[in-house]
């Protein structure tokens, strides 16, 4: 297990907070009241940070993360549980898929990814690809949720 550092704090985990909340937004068709974005964000930002350094298997953060992520939003931002569920779920599928592709490519690129050897600072860098990969992705979404004709309106 190795240990979190405010390198993956700062440049890390709070970027991925405020991205994860902002596209649960764009999910749920809300405004952003930016206090209760910001203050959400650093919420989960805080939790999962601390829950990451727990000595618990790698995975069930992510679980207690996201029951987390469903909690403080219904209740910080007041999102319907239905519509938090399916953005959370959604979200972290997303950010999972575009940590995969960032791994894949970097294994391509026949770079050593384990991360519990990286000092934090080479750990921010290879992981930027992923955080930008997931804000494409989040963009995209939007424009695909904006245009009603591409999908049907379930969320």
């Amino acid at each position: 297990m190795f240990k979190l550092t405010c390198i993956d704090f700062f440049f890390r985990t709070i970027p991925e907070q405020l991205i994860i909340v902002w596209g649960i937004h764009i999910i749920s068709k809300r405004n952003i009241n930016m206090f209760k974005y910001i203050l959400s964000s650093l919420i989960l930002a805080i939790s999962c940070f601390i829950i990451r350094d727990l000595p618990i298997y790698y995975g069930v953060n992510t679980d207690i993360c996201i029951m987390l992520t469903i909690i403080i939003v219904m209740f910080i931002i007041d999102i319907p549980l239905i519509k938090n569920v399916i953005g959370t779920f959604l979200l972290y599928f997303m950010l999972s898929l575009s940590e995969t592709i960032n791994m894949l490519l970097l294994s391509g690129l026949n770079i050593d990814t384990d991360i519990s050897v990286l000092q934090p600072m080479t750990r921010f860098l290879y992981g930027i690809p992923s955080l930008i990969t997931f804000i494409i992705s989040v963009i995209i979404l939007r424009f695909i949720l904006k245009n009603k004709k591409v999908i049907p309106n379930y969320f």
